[in-house]
């Protein structure tokens, strides 16, 4: 699906929303992780999402969501299929459009509403790294081809309604790569943000 086409359906999404009569939502959470595999390698994660809801009853939205998540790990020793050396600096970011129903259990006057989120998006995957082979002091730049597909979304969480207007949002965030083949990929992330009801 072109780039194009993601983001034309992104923002009908968001007109849609912007001229419902219902209460509309929008928000914007993210994370960062700095995991050490030892010492030396360690992996740099970023993620972000936004997006807007329309609330079409009470504890039911329809929610249009745009996700980010970039990695970076600073090196990885291969040997395998006669390839031995270092990769350095690969960077993988992951782009997400979505759009899926956010129910909450408590209605949207309890100061506490935990929820879940259930959705189907596009997926845009693109990853580069640098290799140094073993004992070469030359490192050369690779672009893998670019990802694509469908991602099935689930995310599970909690809202605190400070005012009216504002909640802050906590959830683990899950998202399934190759879904229509076996043995498809689950992804997932822990995100905090800020909700505004407008």
């Amino acid at each position: 699906m072109p780039r194009q086409l993601n983001r034309f359906l992104f923002f009908v999404c968001l007109a849609v929303c912007a001229n419902a009569s219902a209460g509309i939502e929008l928000f914007g959470k993210g994370s960062v992780s700095k995991n050490f595999i030892d010492k030396d390698n360690s992996t740099l994660e970023v993620d972000v999402s936004g997006g807007a809801a329309i609330s079409l009853f009470s504890g039911f939205r329809l929610e249009a969501r745009y996700s980010n998540i970039s990695s970076l790990q600073n090196k990885l020793d291969v040997m395998s299929s006669g390839l031995v050396g270092t990769l350095q600096n690969i960077t993988t970011q992951t782009t997400i459009f979505s759009l899926g129903v956010d129910i909450d259990f408590l209605g949207e006057k309890s100061p506490f509403q935990p929820y879940i989120y259930v959705g189907a998006g596009y997926i845009q995957s693109t990853r580069s790294y640098y290799f140094t082979p073993a004992g070469a002091t030359t490192a050369t730049y690779f672009t893998e081809p670019n990802q694509s597909g469908i991602s099935a979304n689930g995310g599970a969480g909690f809202r605190v309604r400070l005012v009216k207007s504002l909640a802050l949002e906590f959830e683990l965030f899950a998202y399934g790569l190759n879904v229509n083949k076996p043995g498809p990929l689950i992804n997932y992330f822990g995100s905090a943000g800020l909700r505004i009801f407008i």
